[in-house]
């Protein structure tokens, strides 16, 4: 047992090395991050097992990196269960909503229009003030676009832009788009890969406060649903588990791509002269690297007022949290969070309440 707890000492180490390393520095180091929160778990097995054992001063071991990896635990697990959420409206205040919608169910043919007009009512019911969609839809022919007028109309946005990552079946723009009913002062769109973007949003809230907010959607691990489908086999195992050993190069070339668009979003978010919000799908986990890079010194909102794992990718497993809003806790005071489980994509949408502070 002994012998046990120094492995799970040495597995979350290498589990914070992970948020640390660049992916390219050490193969396969990324893929740790993917393993934190069994990682923390154990520990505090093993906490617990020392304290009913003769030899309680072993607790140590696994007592001190968990104290270390206090950071890390609040990142992975949400907290907050005595924490209240204040939705009500102020001058200073202002509702965000980030929403990866899958493309708004146009990969469902035959449920497309309901899954799009469920999308729009559950967004009306929210009426955030800026809109975050990462993986948003629109045709190019704009008399097609009803989910998108009714939204505009339903919410009284005045300003929408959408940048264009790609195009599906040559008709329909898939890509990064923003609502809001706060003037738009400036716009900026940075190349960060092949069909990854990351858009700059500079907008003019009441008593000529400006706060520029940056929207992205970043590489994926490119897993097809008959991808998905193995995993879930693999999980009851029935499947050979040698096959899997292909996905790990995808994975860790998926860690280094997101890693390299991290250091250029870092790098772009250093040289912002207004107070900053960034929001999206990053499509990683919870103190990796690409985390904690871009985070960098902002505030996470589910650290601040989640529970739980916080889940925002509702399939596989139940730890994935991979969409965020960052803010910069100098400029901004956190009155509500929460994230919304729905079937209506993939993807759960997380909503904050923010507060400028004089």
């Amino acid at each position: 047992m002994l012998l046990l707890n120094i492995v799970a000492v040495i597995w979350l180490g290498l589990c914070y090395a992970a948020s640390v390393k660049m992916p390219t520095e050490l193969r396969f180091i990324a893929l740790f991050s993917l393993t934190t929160p069994a990682a923390i778990l154990t520990n505090f097995f093993f906490v617990g097992y020392w304290i009913l054992s003769r030899r309680k001063w072993r607790l140590l071991f696994s007592l001190t990196v968990l104290l270390l990896s206090f950071n890390m635990i609040l990142a992975v697990f949400g907290l907050r269960f005595f924490s209240k959420n204040d939705w009500s409206k102020s001058p200073a205040s202002f509702k965000l909503m980030s929403w990866n919608t899958h493309a708004m169910g146009i990969y469902h043919v035959e449920k497309e229009k309901q899954i799009a007009a469920d999308i729009v009512a559950l967004v009306n019911k929210e009426a955030p003030d800026i809109l975050c969609l990462p993986e948003f839809a629109v045709n190019i022919n704009p008399v097609k676009n009803k989910s998108l007028r009714k939204l505009i109309n339903d919410n009284d946005y005045r300003v929408y832009k959408i940048n264009t990552d790609h195009f599906l079946y040559n008709k329909i723009i898939i890509g990064t788009a923003l609502l809001t009913k706060y003037p738009l002062k400036d716009y900026k769109v940075y190349d960060l890969g092949e069909e990854i973007f990351l858009s700059q949003f500079d907008l003019l809230l009441p008593g000529n406060k400006v706060i520029r907010v940056f929207v992205t959607h970043l590489h994926s691990f490119n897993l097809s649903d008959r991808d998905k489908d193995y995993f879930e086999r693999l999980k009851q195992n029935s499947e050979n588990i040698k096959k899997s050993k292909s996905f790990l190069y995808r994975f860790d070339n998926a860690y280094i791509a997101r890693a390299r668009e991290a250091n250029q979003i870092r790098s772009i978010m250093n040289q912002s002269p207004y107070p900053s919000i960034i929001c999206g799908d990053f499509n990683d986990l919870p103190y990796s690297y690409t985390y904690t890079t871009i985070k960098g010194n902002l505030t996470d909102a589910f650290v601040k007022k989640g529970v739980g794992f916080g889940r925002t990718y509702n399939q596989l497993l139940p730890t994935l949290r991979i969409d965020y809003i960052f803010y910069d806790e100098t400029a901004f005071r956190l009155k509500a969070f929460k994230t919304i489980p729905t079937k209506l994509s993939d993807h759960n949408p997380v909503v904050s309440q923010l507060e400028w502070i004089p």
